[in-house]
């Protein structure tokens, strides 16, 4: 038993008869290697749960109804909308109709997205009212009011200003171009999700498409739901398609083609950068233990001199190596917890897609804790061994 715990006590002696610097400073590095590990899969969890949170705030809502296949339109709306709001966990709903027009301001003119809404029932849906930058949001009597995304509005300091509207304002009047005709819109508002795909749209009120376009009175293009986030979606889906409604419907992971590629390619970096934290772990491992075990050479010699094992100096070589990994853990999980998160949360890295904060993922924390110790016990074992191998009287007389 004594044999046993022999290897712990000598572990103890390094420490407590070690430079304090010396502790310190490994695992000052081991604190950084793991912060570093954790640090880009939160980083890239946060952006790919970013961007899936515009997509169904700004874009589908969590479920989405288009038309049967050969219909170009939902018929029947307002029933259709009375319908879903009966079906258990639907908290809200709102319907959209692509209007078939171009957007025209000066001598500018492009064919950015123009939805007819009610914005009352939008608001409960997506955020879009919340995300107004300048002017304001629509009221349902607005009938020659358009408000705008910022990608279509323009500006100095917007992503795609080339095919912009180049700084249009608020009070500025557009065109709505359709079969030949149209009809002014002043523009009421515009709005920023800080989603490029999203701020690609404009919004007029179903009371402007009467006027311009009778015959897509009571139809809709899309139907957005808002569900109970403690529901379960594809339940949900099923008490939804039992309502025989003529269209299809979807979950809101249907349409994120754009965010698969890019988790894809995150999976892929996220690797690589992972693999090379590990690896610069270990090899701050190896330096340490090795440089520990060298200026140790004559007390390993000794200890082989009065009977001591060379097993039991590499074990407890190894288990210094677990302790140093061991609280680079613990340091570097309560430095990221009570400081890193917390700072990107009040400031966000602000992209194209979404104001991203880190996500740490638990399942990938403890993978990546385990990864570390393991590494470092490895790491560890093999200066150990190489040394202890060094015949007694070598090492201790140093040579």
């Amino acid at each position: 038993m004594r044999q046993l715990g022999l290897p712990f006590y000598l572990a103890l002696q390094y420490i407590r008869r070690g430079r304090k610097w010396t502790l310190l400073l490994t695992i000052v590095l081991m604190t950084v290697a793991f912060v570093n590990l954790i640090f880009v899969p939160s980083l890239f969890n946060g952006i790919i749960d970013g961007a899936n949170k515009q997509i169904i705030n700004t874009m589908t809502g969590d479920i989405y109804i288009t038309p049967a296949d050969g219909n170009d339109y939902i018929n029947q709306k307002d029933q259709v909308l009375s319908q879903l709001n009966t079906v258990d966990a639907v908290q809200a709903t709102s319907a959209r109709t692509l209007v078939p027009a171009r957007l025209k301001y000066k001598n500018i003119a492009g064919s950015w997205q123009v939805l007819a809404i009610n914005p009352d029932d939008e608001k409960e849906v997506s955020n879009i009212s919340q995300k107004i930058i300048s002017g304001s949001y629509l009221d349902a009597n607005d009938v020659d009011r358009i408000v705008i995304g910022r990608q279509i509005a323009g500006g100095n300091d917007v992503e795609e200003n080339a095919f912009s509207f180049r700084d249009a304002k608020v009070g500025d009047k557009v065109t709505l171009v359709f079969d030949g005709t149209s009809k002014v819109f002043t523009i009421k508002g515009i709005f920023n999700s800080n989603f490029v795909e999203s701020d690609k749209r404009a919004f007029i009120t179903e009371n402007s498409l009467k006027e311009i376009i009778p015959y897509a009175t009571d139809k809709a293009t899309t139907i957005n739901i808002k569900i109970d986030q403690t529901a379960n979606q594809n339940e949900v889906i099923e008490d939804i398609k039992q309502k025989n409604i003529d269209g299809q419907v979807y979950p809101w992971q249907e349409s994120t083609g754009l965010m698969k590629s890019v988790s894809s390619s995150f999976l892929s970096i996220n690797v690589l950068l992972s693999f090379t934290s590990v690896l610069i772990a270990a090899v701050t491992i190896v330096i340490i233990i090795y440089v520990t075990i060298i200026n140790k050479r004559k007390d390993i010699g000794i200890l082989r001199a009065i009977g001591i094992k060379p097993y039991i100096i590499v074990s407890s070589y190894v288990i210094l190596s677990a302790v140093y990994a061991f609280m680079g853990v613990v340091v570097g999980t309560v430095l990221f917890l009570t400081i890193i998160m917390p700072y990107f949360q009040i400031h966000p890295f602000v992209l194209p897609i979404c104001n991203a904060v880190l996500v740490l993922s638990w399942s990938d924390y403890v993978a990546r804790a385990e990864a570390i110790i393991w590494i470092s016990v490895f790491a560890g074992y093999i200066p150990a061994v190489i040394v202890t191998r060094t015949k007694m009287m070598a090492a201790i007389l140093g040579r």
